[in-house]
């Protein structure tokens, strides 16, 4: 577990032979090739993101739907280790995988949270690093809730300044902060921190699955 911003983040492995990997890439692919920027989610929105993901699409005749059945059982075991770690009882946890996105050179996700209301929203949010290349891949990008983080670098430059972007110990007073990543790796936090994934430059595509648990 690191914290970022005073929030804790837990990170797992998922090991890519204990499911159907690549099947589920290649049908990930063929969908991105039939339509890059496949977007029904904020695609009516001024700040519209540009990606191509499944979120509020699924059910599309022109797209193959993605069998997660296998992949399920492997986060249903690295979420009976979350509940444990989380230390609040013995409560269920009902998981939904929300969307896949994917994307390549210019495309980007805009800043979002994934807390939502009572009845639609989630706990916690969890990115899994599906197809990632960190020489070639950002990270998710989060932001600090804390309404002081854009104005410290003003206020307190010297202490600001020496302040290293790269390490989890000292984003509380970054106004964002990029947490490292690996391919396999799946990352949960807490739903109400706002991230993004930023333009970026590649042509391998990058693949994240995006899976929201909430507590019973």
């Amino acid at each position: 577990m690191k914290y970022v911003f005073g929030y804790p983040y837990w990170i797992y492995k998922i090991d890519p032979k204990s499911y159907d990997k690549q099947k589920i890439d290649a049908d990930i692919l063929n969908n991105y090739y039939i339509n890059p920027t496949r977007n029904n989610w904020d695609n009516k929105s001024y700040m519209d993101s540009k990606l191509h993901h499944s979120n509020s699409d699924r059910g599309n005749p022109h797209f193959k739907e993605i069998d997660y059945t296998k992949l399920m059982r492997q986060y249903h075991m690295v979420f009976s280790q979350f509940i444990k770690e989380l230390n609040i009882g013995e409560p269920k946890a009902q998981i939904d995988i929300t969307n896949y996105t994917a994307m390549k050179t210019g495309q980007y996700m805009r800043k979002h949270n994934h807390i939502g209301d009572k009845d639609t929203g989630c706990d916690f949010t969890c990115v899994h690093y599906f197809r990632y290349n960190p020489k070639e891949h950002p990270s998710t990008t989060f932001y600090n809730p804390s309404g002081t983080s854009n104005v410290i670098r003003y206020m307190r430059p010297s202490h600001y300044n020496r302040l290293n972007i790269k390490n989890p110990e000292h984003s509380y007073r970054l106004p964002f902060f990029q947490l490292e990543a690996q391919e396999d790796e799946i990352h949960i936090m807490p739903s109400e921190v706002e991230h993004e994934v930023p333009p970026f430059e590649s042509d391998e595509l990058r693949v994240t699955i995006v899976v929201n648990p909430s507590i019973k």
